[in-house]
């Protein structure tokens, strides 16, 4: 298993890929230097709970979502993970559901499988 901090910087790298957002403009957003989020980014430096929060705010995510270690569940994260500016309040409120059926799914057949 992954430590905390290593799943974190993997996390919010897929997701800055994802939306296609350059370490200078992550960097930019959180007042910090491209080269403090590349550290951050390859495990290299401790990410602040303050910037945690702030990235979880940047990708419309949970900050609990930024330390998923499970697969299924981490693609789901990406999947899921968007720009708020794109979609109504109505559309969030179905993909937050939505996202948590999934969740409870997974969860459920990963108990079962452990039986």
């Amino acid at each position: 298993m992954m430590e905390k901090n290593q799943l974190l910087s993997k996390n919010i790298k897929k997701l800055r890929e994802k939306f296609e957002f350059t370490q200078a403009f992550v960097a930019d957003y959180l007042g910090i230097t491209a080269a403090a989020v590349n550290q951050y980014e390859n495990d290299a430096r401790t990410i602040p709970e303050n910037v945690v929060e702030k990235l979880a705010l940047l990708y419309n995510v949970e900050e609990f979502d930024l330390y998923e270690d499970n697969p299924e569940k981490r693609e789901i994260l990406t999947a899921f993970a968007f720009r708020a500016d794109e979609i109504t309040a109505e559309d969030m409120t179905t993909i937050s559901q939505f996202k948590k059926i999934i969740t409870n799914y997974i969860n459920m057949s990963s108990a079962l499988e452990n039986e």
